[in-house]
């Protein structure tokens, strides 16, 4: 690149110094006739266009310099952080007794710390991540009543840890969408008041269980260092001594952050 403007620059000094040599632009030579004055005027013309031509060029080469090394920064595969939060919806069954006890609508969040890594231009990206994440919620247990016996005031809680992989796939400009799974561990815990023959007592408990998760989305880059991710997760949780079949929905929002 430095090449090729030092070219440039050794060209536009030649034909400066020429027309110099000539007289200067507008400059009639001493003992000229009138039709060698007209060849230098239309060299000095040219020589003007050339110039303009020039500088026009070595501005294109520099825009192009820049772009080049923004590319090359680009192709650094960056580190990122991700925060998130979650809407989430799960059904369990609890104790062994009360079968597909739904909860209502969880809230929780999420954060992640991960890295991306190119591919091929126009394929896609891969990037993998190490989430602590958090949803809880109160159970729907109206209903769960089995010979005589019944819940309320009825909650569970979940924190997970997981490694997670995405494959990102261009669509159009800063829009991708995704296709993602997760494996690790769940702290399950659940609070409730159990009828007892007639008589309402406190119980509650936790187990550590492996769980796992799989899902869709969609991202868009709103800068080379900021991106937002929407999608759908199901997540699994492996049985536990307090309830059994635990599956849960979940719509996640997130922010990352690229450094």
């Amino acid at each position: 690149m430095k090449k090729v403007l030092s070219v440039l620059a050794v060209s536009a000094l030649v034909l400066t110094a020429s027309v110099a040599l000539a007289g200067g632009p507008g400059k009639k030579a001493a003992g000229c006739p009138e039709a060698c004055q007209g060849q230098i005027d239309d060299l000095n013309s040219s020589q003007a266009q050339q110039n303009e031509t020039l500088g026009a060029h070595g501005k294109q080469l520099q825009n192009h310099e820049g772009r080049i090394t923004a590319l090359e920064a680009a192709d650094v595969d960056p580190w990122f952080v991700r925060v998130g939060a979650r809407a989430a919806w799960m059904t369990q069954d609890v104790f062994g007794f009360y079968n597909e006890v739904d909860s209502d609508a969880g809230w929780g969040g999420a954060l992640a710390f991960g890295r991306e890594f190119g591919a091929l231009e126009g394929v896609g990206k891969f990037r993998a991540e190490l989430e602590v994440a958090y949803q809880g919620a109160d159970l729907d247990v109206n209903d769960a009543v089995l010979n005589g016996l019944g819940l309320r005031n009825a909650e569970y809680n979940l924190m997970t840890v997981m490694a997670n992989g995405y494959y990102q796939i261009p669509v159009a400009d800063a829009f991708s969408v995704y296709v993602m799974a997760g494996l690790g561990y769940a702290k399950y815990e659940l609070e409730a008041e159990e009828d007892w023959f007639g008589g309402w007592q406190n119980i509650s408990g936790s187990d550590n269980v492996f769980a796992y998760k799989a899902g869709v989305g969609m991202t868009y880059d709103f800068t080379e260092m900021v991106a937002g991710d929407l999608g759908y997760e199901y997540l699994g949780v492996a049985d536990t001594d307090l309830a059994e079949s635990i599956n849960g929905h979940n719509v996640v929002a997130s922010v990352r952050f690229k450094f």
